[in-house]
């Protein structure tokens, strides 16, 4: 009783580990995020921008604060200016020593030029995010696109191994040695037959492919049997008005946002490099700390004394720089910069609503092929059903029961490819605008 129970359990377990994993397109998605290499590099550049801002940021308070602390040996000294030791030679004995040194730098006021660069690096951060966004975009499109072509496939796949089986179950009613079928029709039924077969092994061909592209970009591993959630149907999605997804594709779209982030940079950047003209305000100081035991400590303040001391104090600061050719360079390099994106600004807002308005008409064109397909399945659909009855009446119409099952094969196949399309304008859609299209 014991063997049976375990060797059920077993076998359920065996099924348990052999039936597929189910997928659908949200979570392939975020494999796919979290695996693709280009999405880690521009994770890494955002980090990296992120470590500049803090540079940034940390120029305001103490840019400047440092200790240094050393020590060694030193010949032992006992006296001072006015009686100095009796030993001449040099050659005394050797004593420890230990120094420390602590600096600071704190910037009082630097005509905006530190406020300028905290900036720029706010707007370095932005712009970076805005290109990891623009990667994820594409990575999801990228899936999408797989996904949506791995469905069309398997509809395809399934639709010719039923119109093969279907035509099959008349191959041995449909022969030469029936007189009531016309000669050329058992050549057409097996001209069908061979068509719908090579057809179905293209399209199995195919949908390997497919899987298998899907698999590498979403991380998942070739041998892993898999099946996606979803099946190929109408989007059936409500479009908001063209004005509006204009105004959304101008905030969210990943170029725009880049470029904006980038024009903010580089005016923050010639700011900083026209508050370079004028003085900068600071206020340093420091404490010294020295001591070596086998030496005299010094008192005379006329006496340079490196081996004990203990001296600190804060003064206040004032750097100009008159070097005018350098600092007039950088600054029109700095406005040649920024020139360089107002110039692109135009252009890049104009080519965001024609990619939008693109778009736009391409779902709309994707979704009424997409009901004209349908109407011409329903069509064919009565016609194969018209041509199935005659041929039961009259088998000598087994040519047009034929030609009815092809153009069943071809409009259903007309079907599926437009919701494809469907599916893939929608995509490009949402990738035009920077978004989902009903959020």
């Amino acid at each position: 009783m014991y063997s049976l129970l375990t060797g059920t359990l077993l076998l359920c377990a065996a099924t348990s580990q052999a039936e597929p994993a189910t997928y659908d397109l949200p979570t392939l998605i975020d494999r796919a995020l979290e695996h693709n290499a280009e999405i880690l590099e521009s994770r890494a550049k955002v980090a990296e921008a992120r470590a500049t801002q803090r540079q940034a940021r940390g120029a305001f308070v103490l840019p400047r604060l440092r200790l240094e602390s050393y020590g060694g040996l030193t010949p032992d000294a006992k006296g001072d200016v006015f009686n100095p030791p009796s030993d001449t030679s040099g050659v005394r004995a050797l004593g420890p020593f230990a120094r420390a040194q602590l600096e600071f730098i704190q910037p009082l006021y630097t005509f905006g030029r530190l406020t300028h660069l905290h900036r720029a690096a706010e707007a370095g951060v932005s712009a970076q995010q805005a290109q990891l966004a623009d990667s994820r975009g594409e990575i999801i499109h990228q899936v999408k696109e797989l996904y949506y072509g791995i469905l069309l496939a398997q509809d395809l796949t399934s639709l010719a191994r039923r119109l093969r089986d279907e035509l099959a179950t008349w191959e041995d009613e449909v022969t030469l040695d029936n007189p009531d079928i016309p000669v050329s029709a058992p050549y057409k039924l097996q001209l069908a037959l061979l068509e719908l077969e090579n057809r179905s092994a293209q399209l199995e061909d195919g949908l390997r492919f497919a899987r298998s592209a899907l698999a590498w970009k979403t991380g998942l591993s070739e041998a892993d049997d898999f099946v996606l959630a979803d099946e190929l149907s109408p989007t059936d999605t409500a479009l908001p008005s063209i004005e509006e997804l204009h105004s959304r594709g101008l905030q969210q779209r990943p170029e725009w946002r880049h470029l904006q982030a980038g024009l903010a940079a580089r005016h923050a950047q010639e700011q900083a490099a026209r508050s370079a003209y004028y003085p900068q305000v600071f206020l340093s100081g420091g404490i010294r700390y020295a001591v070596a035991p086998g030496r005299t400590d010094q008192h005379n303040p006329f006496v340079k004394d490196e081996f004990n001391l203990f001296n600190g104090g804060v003064f206040l600061g004032l750097r100009q720089s008159f070097e005018w050719d350098m600092l007039g360079a950088d600054l029109d390099k700095a406005r040649a910069k920024r020139l360089q994106l107002e110039a692109l600004q135009t252009t890049a807002a104009q080519g965001i609503r024609v990619d939008i308005r693109r778009a736009y008409d391409e779902y709309h064109a994707s979704t009424r092929e997409v009901a004209t397909a349908l109407k011409a399945r329903n069509l064919t659909r009565e016609w194969l059903q018209l041509a199935q009855d005659e041929y039961e009446l009259e088998p000598g119409s087994v040519k047009e029961l034929v030609s009815a099952f092809e153009a069943l094969a071809a409009s259903e196949e007309s079907y599926y490819r437009a919701l494809h399309r469907d599916h893939l304008a929608l995509a490009e859609l949402e990738r035009a605008i920077g978004g989902p299209v009903n959020p």
